[in-house]
């Protein structure tokens, strides 16, 4: 089973910001490490959706962390489509996530 990913406004917006910051304070290998963990994790989600824990199980709402400080929230939205809702950086407060 494959399924297309639809990146948000939003998913696009988050990744950009972590991207930024990794290549601001951090070297290349750490840059890279980051782009091959999400390239993994998105084959994963293409491949077998369910493979991460629900969230919010009434929304269909995944959770896959990326990296101890950044998680993807995506949802399920039918068989063939996945919506990537956000790549949050847990140094956030918590209550401005809104998935």
């Amino acid at each position: 089973m494959s399924v297309r990913l639809n990146w948000t406004s939003e998913s696009e917006k988050t990744f950009n910001q972590n991207l930024d910051y990794l290549s601001k304070e951090w070297d290349l290998p750490v840059l890279n490490g980051f782009l091959d963990r999400v390239e993994e994790a998105l084959e994963h989600i293409r491949t077998n959706p369910k493979i991460y824990p629900l969230h919010r199980p009434n929304e269909n709402v995944h959770k896959c962390v990326i990296h101890e400080r950044i998680i993807l929230y995506y949802r399920i939205v039918d068989d063939d489509t996945i919506d990537l809702l956000t790549f949050w950086n847990t140094y956030q407060n918590p209550d401005k996530l809104k998935v």
